[in-house]
């Protein structure tokens, strides 16, 4: 079992702080699909600050067609709430290059 490591960088501008889990799903021209898998504590996200997330999957994917990203307060106490992305880049941490 080996892990593929990305860098998610993410910058968000909601007007107030949230605090939730970042799930990424990558799929390749193919239509291969993997998921991250990350089993940290909840992020927060606040206006115009930049958040960096290690994620993992199972698998790497050579030609990278679309990325998704879904977000999610899961078990934490308050209200759910949308999160507002101004920029995110996702780089591959066992192949640099790309």
């Amino acid at each position: 079992f080996s892990v593929y490591n990305y860098l998610l960088d993410i910058t968000t501008w909601n007007k107030s702080t949230r605090r939730g889990f970042i799930n990424i799903k990558i799929t390749d021209h193919d239509g291969n699909t993997v998921e991250s898998v990350m089993n940290s504590e909840a992020s927060t996200f606040q206006r115009y600050k930049r958040v960096k997330i290690l994620s993992g999957f199972n698998r790497d994917l050579e030609k990278i067609s679309k990325i998704s990203l879904t977000f999610s307060t899961k078990t934490l106490i308050g209200p759910k709430h949308k999160l507002r992305v101004l920029q995110m880049r996702l780089k591959s941490l066992n192949n640099p290059e790309r």
